[in-house]
């Protein structure tokens, strides 16, 4: 089987993030992570797809019927003139504040990336075989109405969307990044088709900060040691199956891993060889969707382990 990698054009880092202090500081969402993921998978077998003609039109419209128009209309026009970004917490999630600015450039590079998850997931529905949309902004923080943590619009739940739009009846969310997908959960909360399941720190220091005990969701309070991590990887999984998911969509996060500025875990790059072992002992048509991970060191040895085992 074919690992196949779809990459949106490549889009400016945002200039900075707002700490709870209200510090500006330097954003990690850079281009470079980007780069040495792509360079971990391609040397784990995978290859990289091409985009595709149509994928931006249907990936505004999957995006418009996820996420509310104003929040939309916000990305794409909320910047004032004469201004460089507009950090608005109107548009914050539930009990948090904005800490994520929105500049000129980021409705382009969202729904670019959107548009790759877009045709990851038609690659996997129609040749069954497992795709990777490496995208960046991430999107699992992007909710009905809201957006942050870096997230915009959930690409997570586009790729899910399609791969029911090409005939797939129930699709399973598994996430398995450091921060709870809470846009996710939100999403698809009440709808049947599209259980949900997350491995993620529920430490209160962590964001998002508050967390809801719930069915599918496996947060630890402390760092796992690998053997616990994989296992609250199969317990996810199984948790999905019981739900009778019949393809997954996988938010990577690669922010698990030790020395990730966003994260205290300490596990090591070769853990998502496993993780992605589990995954493909399911059987089922895969979609992977790049999250967090923002620690350089470390990104292209968790992509090739994953890539060796999904491909």
């Amino acid at each position: 089987m074919t690992l196949h990698v779809v990459i949106p054009e490549e889009s400016q880092a945002l200039p900075f993030t707002v700490e709870p202090s209200g510090a500006q500081v330097a954003s990690k969402e850079i281009p470079e992570r980007i780069h040495e993921i792509l360079a971990g998978l391609l040397d784990g077998g995978a290859v990289a797809a091409p985009l595709g003609a149509d994928g931006l039109a249907r990936a505004e419209r999957l995006v418009g019927a996820v996420h509310d128009k104003e929040l939309l209309d916000h990305l794409r026009h909320g910047v004032p003139e004469g201004a460089e970004s507009v950090l608005d917490s109107a548009f914050a999630g539930p009990g948090l504040e904005q800490e994520t600015p929105v500049t000129r450039g980021v409705w382009p590079a969202a729904l670019g990336a959107a548009a790759a998850a877009v045709r990851a997931a038609e690659l996997t529905a129609r040749h069954g075989e497992n795709s990777y949309a490496l995208v960046r902004p991430p999107g699992h923080h992007a909710g009905p109405g809201w957006y942050g943590g870096y997230c915009f619009v959930n690409n997570a739940v586009v790729a899910a969307r399609t791969l029911q739009e090409e005939g797939v009846s129930r699709v399973g969310i598994l996430d398995v990044d450091y921060h709870l997908g809470n846009g996710t959960l939100a999403l698809v909360q009440g709808d049947p088709t599209v259980p949900f399941a997350s491995v993620h720190s529920s430490d209160p220091k962590d964001f998002p900060y508050v967390f809801e005990p719930g069915p599918g969701l496996f947060g630890v309070r402390s760092d796992p040691t690998r053997e616990g991590f994989l296992a609250l990887v199969a317990d996810a999984l199984a948790h999905l199956r019981r739900e009778n998911a019949a393809a997954l969509v996988v938010s990577v996060g690669y922010d698990v891993l030790a020395g990730d500025p966003h994260g205290s875990w300490t596990l090591a790059p070769e853990v998502f060889g496993p993780v992605a072992a589990l995954i493909a002992e399911q059987r089922l048509p895969t979609v992977f969707v790049q999250e967090g991970g923002y620690g350089l060191p470390s990104l292209r040895g968790a992509a090739r382990a994953l890539a060796l085992e999904a491909s």
